[in-house]
């Protein structure tokens, strides 16, 4: 039961970041064509593509976050490997969950300092704070299948145990 809401959670995070991404592309598209060829631009395109922008980043990164998938260089791990095989994996793990925690942290903080200052985007007039909250918000997301996962295999994740297709 746990890894099949993993498997759908996972697979929404990756959906969330490919629309928003699809998204993005699409008006951005359409913008320009309407810019050069019509003389007139969609109002607040440039806000609404910051906004997609974050959804995307920062979707793709909880879903890269949860399938344990982040790019690693692997110069020294059969060393380390030979010396300490599961010391790399946990500190390895403990470093992923770490890194999220502290962005998850650090953008809760931004939101709230925005909030206080009830600051509003130029164009559109969105509150300021609604994008470093979503960011905080998909992090967590994140953080939680990650520690799942973690918890599932007793830290052996592996190729088999975070892909759920």
């Amino acid at each position: 039961m746990l890894r099949k809401f993993e498997a759908i959670a996972s697979r929404a995070l990756g959906v969330i970041a490919a629309a928003a991404l699809f998204a993005m592309m699409l008006l951005t598209f359409v913008d320009v064509i309407g810019r050069y060829g019509f003389h007139h631009s969609i109002f607040g395109a440039a806000e609404i593509v910051e906004c997609l922008m974050m959804v995307s980043v920062f979707a793709g990164l909880a879903f890269i976050t949860a399938r344990n998938e982040h790019i690693s260089v692997t110069l020294l791990e059969p060393l380390v490997m030979r010396v300490m095989p599961g010391a790399q994996r946990w500190a390895s793990l403990a470093m992923s969950a770490g890194c999220t925690l502290l962005i998850c942290w650090q953008m809760f903080r931004h939101a709230q300092d925005l909030l206080a200052s009830a600051k509003r985007t130029a164009v559109l007039e969105l509150p300021q704070w609604l994008l470093p909250m979503s960011a905080a918000v998909l992090s967590l997301a994140g953080l939680a299948l990650l520690l799942l996962a973690i918890a599932r295999t007793r830290g052996r994740l592996d190729a088999a145990s975070t892909h759920y297709d």
